[in-house]
């Protein structure tokens, strides 16, 4: 046989750094994957964990104003602990319409994610049960 004719059936040194860059770019992507849901799934894990407590909060402003008919105007604030994690809370009641007994109750909850602080708000309206509605005809 010459040595001409006889064929190589290895691999060369650049297609050999050219496959390992393209694993190693595929396993970098494939990882910053994993930690971006990793870190989305710890964000929805303390959401929902705090919308129960919210809602708590929200109907305890409902009961006041049920009970007594009229809330004062208030802005509270303060920690809670759930679950080994402390969020910030501020809550905020305002008066609307005081001839309607009409009040705004937002409360926001912060918390640390890592090196960010998220914030989730909730906002609503509350007013005594006997108030009727009227429309533009004067019809309930």
């Amino acid at each position: 046989m010459n040595s001409k004719h006889k064929k190589n059936k290895g691999f060369t040194l650049v297609e050999v750094i050219m496959t390992g860059a393209i694993l190693a770019f595929g396993i970098v992507s494939i990882y910053e994957a994993l930690f971006i849901s990793v870190d989305t799934h710890g964000y929805y894990v303390h959401y929902l964990s705090t919308q129960d407590w919210m809602s708590e909060k929200i109907w305890e402003v409902q009961s006041k104003l049920i009970n007594s008919g009229v809330i004062d105007e208030e802005q509270t604030s303060g920690q809670i602990v759930r679950n080994h994690k402390t969020y910030d809370w501020h809550m905020v009641v305002s008066s609307m319409d005081e001839t309607q007994g009409l009040y705004q109750v937002r409360v926001t909850l912060s918390w640390r994610e890592g090196k960010k602080i998220v914030k989730t708000t909730r906002e609503t309206y509350v007013m005594p049960p006997q108030l009727k509605i009227y429309n533009e005809e004067g019809s309930v």
